[in-house]
């Protein structure tokens, strides 16, 4: 653990100790921003998940497919990365190349998105910029096919 990540998580147990309604107040706060305060145990996870999604694992080899591959790109915020690291399970076990954007600190990309995916909740699967949805939507078109179907054509 960093330095940094050592004074958030002081900061974290310092904040957890504030009693009172600036107490309550204090920490929807640090949960409305994201949990920039944080135990040390949730920092080593963020860094653990951001490492994972740094470098995506290159899929088993496969002939590559004819014609032109689908952009793939998981949209997530700090709060559901978590949830986008199951997504970007399902995609590597189905061999498909991704891009995970963290969408936290762009509030235009944020306008977007939920515009783009009707409002469904993060973390979403953009495919060629339609949305598929999220976990379960992603789940029912790798065992139907349709999400093969999608990325590399017919």
């Amino acid at each position: 653990m960093g330095v940094l990540d050592g004074i958030r998580a002081k900061a974290h147990a310092a904040l957890e100790r504030l009693p009172g309604k600036a107490g309550d107040v204090v920490r929807k706060a640090n949960d409305a921003l994201g949990r920039p305060l944080a135990t040390e145990h949730e920092l080593a996870d963020r860094r653990a998940f951001e490492s994972k999604i740094a470098k995506p694992e290159a899929p088993a080899a496969k002939p590559a497919p004819k014609g032109e591959v689908a952009p793939v790109i998981v949209y997530h915020m700090d709060k559901t990365r978590r949830d986008a690291l199951k997504l970007v399970d399902i995609l590597e076990a189905n061999g498909i190349e991704f891009t995970v954007t963290n969408i936290q600190e762009d509030a235009a990309a944020q306008y977007a998105v939920k515009r783009d995916s009707d409002g469904k909740r993060l973390p979403v699967v953009f495919i060629a910029g339609e949305c598929l949805g999220g976990r379960e939507e992603l789940v029912n078109a790798a065992s139907s096919g349709d999400l093969k179907k999608k990325v590399f054509g017919a």
